[in-house]
């Protein structure tokens, strides 16, 4: 099924019940109006000259007329190359030329940052923006609409979503409609929502948010869409709407925790689900958000090249203490349509030690844009290599440990971050921490912690490295402190480790004390 027949089956079987709420404009769109828009905003691309499979660029916030731009441009045989709004103009201009996009849609408080890109991109892509009224469109009917379906086959490219953005070289990952349709199908079973249930987001779109939007629609629930994320303005949605589902990162529900009363949280009474993936849950926090909401926490588990691939749901989380906390640290099961193992040494499938989770599933990318060697190296004999340690345990529960590539060679001995963070964490004036290594001649990485401390404590250099001294190994204990006033983020809310260790290499030449 491609997102085009989606849609269809979507206005078929919903017509005119609510499927898009515009909060910010007090406005809605049904499932029919937004099946026909999508298809004639999709129509209007093709009548511009464009394509079967010519790249589409988008730059935008969370509206409807984001969506709809987004899901025409697959809905006419165009691939979407969705767009970070956080990066820079070189950054965004290089992923323009590598994805050799034909066309860039922005919306009209982008036209400046367009022109821009359109000069950048030395004229090989156009601009239109996409802020065209889309609820003043006439009533066409998506019975009738041209679904180009002739040219759309099931693998036929849907979307180029580039991950890394902070790196030199931009890396997009392929996606198909056959990629797609299974992330909508895993997210839709794993989630259990159904008609008239309503979600909230206050998430950006891109590069794979879109497309969850999508799953939730297919199920006959309706979205809210609540602009950017404000703690206090999200709960007053959650209750206004009686909404059954939200996501965030594990950054938003800090704030949400910080900024909302326990009183106020504990009224979200039509809440089935906090949905959190990007990143982490800190254990004191996400102990503070079951208190605070009960077991609501959705905990889910993917890549950019393999989307929901792992999922607990919140009722996992209802059960003993002991058991609980042991959940807390794991990211569930694999979805129905997702095969996980570990790649151990010994070659056993639920092995004692840790290895590289490897993930195979009609949702995985079909490879790297224009990158077949770097395809080569993470798809092997059908199963996709993440990067990320981990283990399964008899019950099929993954728990993620680290990364591969951040894992710290130092004095011959490997360090996993994560566990340095950890025990840090365990500290009551470190707020968060990334531990990264910076290379030195002598051990030939140093183990190094990049603090932000809680507001108002302050905190020395030698009382941390004593704390590690309590609970690390030698090999493991920080050389280097440096204290910061906050650690540099992906719009996700993910720390950005490449920016941690450059930050850390600038303040360091080895052993050194805080830096403000």
């Amino acid at each position: 099924m491609t997102i085009a027949r989606l849609l269809l089956r979507s206005a078929q079987l919903w017509g005119e019940k609510p499927a898009l709420i515009d909060e910010l404009r007090d406005h809605s769109i049904s499932f029919s109006q937004m099946a026909d828009a999508a298809f004639f905003f999709g129509s209007k691309l093709r009548r511009l000259g464009l394509t079967g499979g010519d790249r589409v660029a988008i730059l935008g916030d969370a509206t409807p007329e984001y969506l709809i731009a987004d899901y025409g441009i697959m809905s006419a045989g165009l691939v979407r190359v969705p767009l970070d709004p956080s990066l820079s103009v070189d950054e965004l201009a290089n992923q323009i030329l590598d994805a050799e996009a034909r066309l860039l849609l922005c919306d009209d408080a982008r036209t400046e940052l367009a022109l821009l890109l359109t000069k950048k991109a030395r004229g090989t892509v156009q601009h239109l923006t996409i802020d065209m009224g889309v609820f003043d469109f006439p009533a066409r009917g998506a019975i009738g609409v041209t679904l180009y379906d002739e040219e759309i086959g099931q693998s036929s490219l849907a979307s180029l979503n580039y991950t890394g953005g902070t790196s030199g070289e931009p890396k997009a990952v392929v996606l198909g409609h056959d990629n797609l349709r299974s992330i909508v199908q895993n997210v839709v079973m794993a989630r259990a929502m159904g008609p008239g249930d309503v979600m909230v987001n206050m998430r950006p779109l891109w590069p794979i948010a879109g497309i969850i939007v999508c799953a939730h629609l297919a199920a006959g629930g309706a979205v809210v869409l609540g602009g950017r994320f404000e703690p206090t303005r999200m709960v007053s949605l959650l209750l206004k709407y009686r909404a059954a589902t939200t996501s965030m990162v594990p950054t938003h529900l800090v704030r949400l925790l910080r900024d909302c009363p326990p009183a106020t949280l504990r009224s979200l009474d039509a809440l089935r689900s906090v949905d959190i993936g990007a990143a982490a849950i800190p254990l004191e926090t996400f102990e503070q958000a079951l208190d605070a909401l009960g077991p609501k926490i959705g905990v889910l588990y993917g890549l950019t090249e393999a989307s929901w691939s792992c999922y607990q749901p919140p009722s996992a989380l209802d059960a003993p203490l002991d058991v609980r906390r042991a959940r807390m640290q794991s990211v569930g099961r694999p979805v129905f349509g997702c095969d996980v193992m570990i790649d151990a040494a010994d070659g056993s499938k639920f092995p004692e030690q840790s290895g590289e989770i490897l993930i195979r599933g009609a949702h995985v990318m079909k490879g790297y844009w224009k990158r077949p060697d770097l395809s080569a190296q993470v798809l092997k004999n059908g199963w996709f290599c993440t990067g990320d340690l981990g283990t399964i345990d008899q019950t099929g529960t993954v728990s993620i440990i680290g990364r591969i590539k951040e894992i710290i060679r130092t004095g011959g001995k490997s360090v996993l971050p994560d566990e340095i963070e950890a025990a840090l964490c365990q500290h009551p004036a470190v707020a968060e921490v990334s531990v990264v290594g910076i290379p030195d001649a002598e051990w030939g990485e140093l183990v190094t912690a990049v603090i932000v401390p809680a507001p108002g404590v302050d905190i020395s250099e030698q009382i941390l490295k004593d704390h590690c001294a309590a609970l690390l190994s030698p090999h493991k204990r920080p050389k280097s402190v440096q204290i910061v006033r906050e650690l540099p983020k992906s719009h996700y809310g993910k720390i950005q480790r490449s920016k941690v260790r450059a930050t850390a290499m600038g303040h360091s030449s080895g052993e050194t004390g805080q830096t403000e």
